[in-house]
C-alpha cells in the first residue's frame, strides 16, 4: 500500500467518524418526538415531559447519552435496545434504578445550583451510614423493611439484603461498602422530574403565616410500594390530637409532603415519633413557613412574621427557640 493510498484510507475513516459523531449527537439533541418517542413504551413520559417545568430541556441533558458515563452507560442503553426489540416492554415496566436516578441529581445540580448546595448542608443529605448504622436509633429499633419507604427509597433490593442485621445492634452493618455514602433523600424523593409545570398563588390577604394551597406543587411524594410518584397536593392530610384534642394541620402541599415522613406513631399523638406537627402559637402553619425548603434551616424565620428588632425574635446560633407542645 502506497502514502496515498494510505493517506484516502485515513481521510475515509475520519469521514465516517465524523459523520458517525456529527449524527449521534443530532440524534441526542434532536426533537425526541423523532428519537426517543419512537419507541412506543416512552410516549407517556414524553407527554408528561411536554408540559412539565422541562419541557426546554433535553432529554440528553437530564437522562444522560449512550457515552455519559463510559462502559457503564453504554451498557446500560444497549440493554434498553435490547428489551425493546426483544421483549414486550410497557411504559410501566420502565424503572429507573437508584445508580440512575443518583446520576440524574448529579445533573440536576448544574442547573438548580443554589437548591443543590442549600440540600448538601440539610439534613436531607443525609447518607446511608448515617441512617441505618445509627447504633443509638438502633439499640431502640430494629431496621426493617419499612424504613426504606422514608430512608434508601428508591434501594433496588429491601432491608436484608442492604444490612446484615445478625447479633446484637452494635454489629448491624450496612453489606455494601459502597452504599455506605450514598444520599438516602435524594432530590427524587420529593421531586418529579416530569411533573407538571407548578402554578404556585401569591400569599392570600397578605398572610404571611400561613401559606396558601398551591393550584400545582413543585413537589411530589415517591411511595416506595408503588413505585411512582404522586402530587402532593392530592396527598391525605391524616388527622393529629394533642390530650384528646384534634390539631389543625396546615393543607399547603409542601407541609403534606413533610408529614408523610415526620409523622406521629400510631395514636396520632402530635410529638411522637418523628412528628413536628406545629402546636400552639404556629398550630396550622406550614413547615416551609419558617423552615428553608431544601437545607431545612429556619434561622431567622422568626423575622419574616415577627418584628425582627425583638431580641427574642433573632437567631442565635445553637439556641433556636424551642416551642412546648400547647404553648401558647
Amino acid at each position: 500500500m502506497n502514502g496515498k493510498m494510505a493517506l484516502a484510507y485515513l481521510a475515509a475513516a475520519a469521514a465516517v467518524c465524523a459523520l458517525a459523531f456529527g449524527g449521534y449527537s443530532a440524534w441526542n439533541y434532536a426533537d425526541p418526538e423523532y428519537t426517543c418517542v419512537q419507541c412506543h413504551e416512552i410516549k407517556p413520559s414524553h407527554e408528561k415531559w411536554k408540559n412539565s417545568a422541562h419541557a426546554g430541556v433535553s432529554c440528553a441533558e437530564c437522562h444522560g447519552t449512550a457515552v455519559s458515563n463510559g462502559l457503564h452507560s453504554l451498557k446500560e442503553k444497549a440493554g434498553m435496545v435490547f428489551s425493546h426489540f426483544s421483549k414486550d416492554v410497557s411504559h410501566s415496566d420502565i424503572k429507573l434504578t437508584e445508580r440512575q436516578r443518583l446520576d440524574i441529581m448529579e445533573r440536576c445540580a448544574a442547573c438548580h445550583e443554589d437548591e443543590f448546595a442549600k440540600w448538601r448542608k440539610g439534613a436531607h443529605s443525609t447518607t446511608y451510614a448515617n441512617i441505618f448504622e445509627d447504633k443509638a436509633h438502633n439499640s431502640q429499633e430494629k431496621p426493617y423493611r419499612d424504613c426504606l419507604r422514608c430512608h434508601g427509597m428508591f434501594y433496588d433490593g429491601n432491608i436484608h439484603s442492604l444490612m446484615s442485621l445478625d447479633g446484637e445492634c452494635e454489629s448491624w452493618k450496612i453489606r455494601d461498602e459502597k452504599q455506605r455514602g450514598l444520599p438516602a433523600i435524594p432530590c427524587m424523593a420529593c421531586h418529579q422530574i416530569h411533573s407538571e409545570k407548578p402554578k404556585i398563588p401569591n400569599f392570600e390577604n397578605g398572610e404571611k403565616s400561613r401559606i396558601p394551597a398551591c393550584a400545582v406543587p413543585r413537589t411530589s411524594f415517591y411511595s416506595r410500594a408503588d413505585g411512582a410518584h404522586f402530587r402532593t397536593d392530592r396527598l391525605m392530610s391524616v388527622k393529629r390530637y394533642l390530650e384528646g384534642r384534634e390539631v389543625g394541620v396546615s393543607q399547603d402541599p409542601n407541609a403534606k409532603l413533610c408529614y408523610n415522613c415526620h409523622s406521629p406513631n400510631w395514636t396520632r399523638e402530635a410529638g411522637t415519633s418523628d412528628d413536628r406537627t406545629p402546636v400552639g402559637a404556629h398550630e396550622g402553619m406550614s413547615c416551609v413557613v419558617c423552615h428553608d425548603p431544601h437545607s431545612n434551616s429556619a434561622a431567622n424565620s422568626c423575622a419574616k412574621c415577627h418584628d425582627s428588632s425583638d431580641e427574642k425574635y433573632k437567631f442565635k446560633p445553637g439556641k433556636c427557640p424551642k416551642f412546648a407542645l400547647g404553648a401558647k
